[in-house]
């Protein structure tokens, strides 16, 4: 049977394309829409189980003549579809720019019209890159994206089907970014020419010649469908393995799964290979305009999500998002940051704080408070402390924050030995420590201690201060206190376990010096 060809069909007078969409079309090419060119415009058509879409003509040659060029382009879009979503470089997006650019100051050359006209044409460029085509709508990225597809899109995607290319989603903006200063260009030159001077012709070498794109890497084993879960379990067991794995903390975990859940939540999936810039940036936004975070913590949560997406590329070995972390273009929110003395403890909160830990009979509400103010530390480092990390030297207890045996520390640099303060020492600590009956390496304290002092510090010591970090603010606080104790700045950085940068950071780090770093300790003032 000899194959028939599709042609114009005539619908009341006037003539359609109208052609049966192909079946071995991806199943999510259904529903989406195209851009055809028709005449001199372009129709955006949602395909159905047809495309259809008017010639805009009655005479049956004009109508052949639209169809030959509509139908080219739809089955370039469909072959783009088959072929999948395709990267575009810089370069690429800047060639694409100067073809539409050119095409326009070409179709103006003999009558370029009005010079208002152009000046129009620049004043809708200036308002869609900011956001504001809408005088009425408050300028954001969202709106920003919006105005700049309904603007250019068009232009774009007809380009883009020129080439044979469906654009992959993270490209999106930075070609119309392209498009839309081509354009401001081509309106400069067609507005002098509309004036009467055709000095400059519009020819230019700064637009390069376009090159086609290979296609992103087919699916594979590592790159098919993966979810922020399975990602976040692999490198957990990852973390883990060895004899001397530095395992993620619970807390760490913890975290990367309550911001990945609420993005997954967001965009109505878990598939962490399908993620788009677009759906980053729209989550920011709402989560900004809900009022219900602060934007640093936003700003975190977005870091959060771009670790697990850095960790599944990893783990493809470059497979996965090969061009790069489509959340690598998000910029974080801008916050203004709470100042140091506001998160810190003061002298009358840490003894309402210490006092009311005096009468407490769990280990880490009775002990961690007490700990973390006579040392600066890091509560989830004390926190994970067992009876085998205490030892003495001489007449001094020290105890060692370690990675081993499973534990995890901020930075290598964390690693170090502690004194006992002799204030610790008189509140029983190291008889506590002493008449465990656990296993040496068995922990002391909760793994959920830094959130059940966090709450008992709100709900039974009533220190609801906002600005105030509940662990955090013991750090601030011994800093203050060895300053005023007169402590030298090597120890104190070697015990809080922070890195300067300096020679001095070998303080403490052999046995021969810890009787100093005790010394140094016994500087610190009481704050009962």
């Amino acid at each position: 049977m000899a194959l028939v060809m599709p042609s114009p069909v005539l619908i009341s007078n006037t003539y359609y394309l109208r052609v049966r969409v192909p079946s071995d079309l991806p199943a999510s090419a259904k529903g989406q829409s195209v851009t055809l060119p028709v005449g001199d415009s372009f129709k955006l058509v949602k395909m159905t189980d047809f495309v259809k879409v008017s010639l805009e003509t009655r005479e049956p040659r004009t109508a052949k003549e639209r169809f030959a060029k509509a139908y080219s382009a739809l089955q370039s879009t469909w072959q783009a579809m088959k072929d999948g979503p395709k990267p575009l470089s810089h370069k690429q997006s800047v060639a694409l720019a100067g073809e539409i650019r050119a095409a326009f100051i070409e179709a103006f050359d003999d009558d370029p019209g009005n010079p208002e006209n152009w000046h129009r044409v620049l004043e809708q460029n200036a308002a869609a890159k900011a956001a504001r085509l809408n005088s009425l709508t408050i300028p954001t990225l969202k709106q920003q994206a919006t105005d700049m597809e309904k603007r250019f899109g068009k232009l774009a995607d007809a380009r883009l089907a020129i080439h044979g290319m469906i654009l992959a989603p993270q490209y999106r903006q930075r070609l119309l970014m392209q498009v839309a200063e081509g354009l401001d260009e081509m309106a400069r030159v067609n507005q002098a020419k509309a004036e009467g001077d055709y000095s400059d012709s519009g020819e230019t070498k700064r637009y390069p010649a376009f090159e086609a794109v290979q296609a992103e890497p087919k699916p594979t084993a590592a790159t098919s469908s993966q979810t922020f879960k399975s990602v976040i379990d692999e490198r957990v067991r990852r973390r883990s393995a060895g004899k001397d794995a530095v395992p993620l903390r619970e807390e760490t975990v913890d975290k990367y799964r309550l911001a990945t859940d609420a993005f997954a939540t967001f965009r109505k999936s878990d598939d962490l290979t399908t993620v788009t810039p677009e759906e980053a940036d729209a989550w920011k936004l709402a989560l900004m305009e809900g009022g219900e975070l602060s934007n640093n913590t936003i700003g975190q949560r977005l870091q959060n999500v771009r670790t697990v997406i850095e960790w599944a590329r990893k783990h493809s070995h470059g497979k996965l998002f090969p061009l790069g972390n489509p959340l690598a273009t998000i910029e974080r929110p801008s916050f203004q940051p709470v100042p140091s003395d506001a998160r810190t403890y003061t002298m009358l909160e840490a003894k309402q704080v210490l006092s009311a830990a005096r009468k407490e009979t769990r280990n880490d509400l009775r002990w961690l408070p007490w700990m973390c103010a006579y040392s600066g530390a890091r509560i989830e480092e004390v926190a994970q402390l067992s009876k085998s990390n205490f030892f003495k030297v001489g007449d001094d207890w020290f105890y060692r924050l370690t990675t081993s045996g499973g534990k995890t520390l901020k930075t290598r640099s964390s690693e170090r030995r502690v004194p006992v303060h002799p204030e610790l020492i008189k509140e029983g600590l190291m008889e506590f420590v002493n008449g465990l009956t656990l296993a040496e390496d068995n922990r002391i304290f909760s793994n959920r201690s830094q959130q059940r002092i966090g709450e008992w510090l709100r709900e039974t010591v009533k220190i609801t201060r906002p600005e105030l970090a509940p662990s955090h603010g013991w750090r601030h606080l011994f800093e203050d206190v060895c300053l005023v104790g007169g402590v030298l700045d090597a120890a104190k950085n070697y015990i809080t376990g922070r890195s300067s940068g300096k020679s001095g950071e070998g303080y403490g780090k052999s046995e021969a010096m810890l009787p100093g770093l005790a010394n140094e300790m016994r500087k610190v003032p009481f704050f009962l």
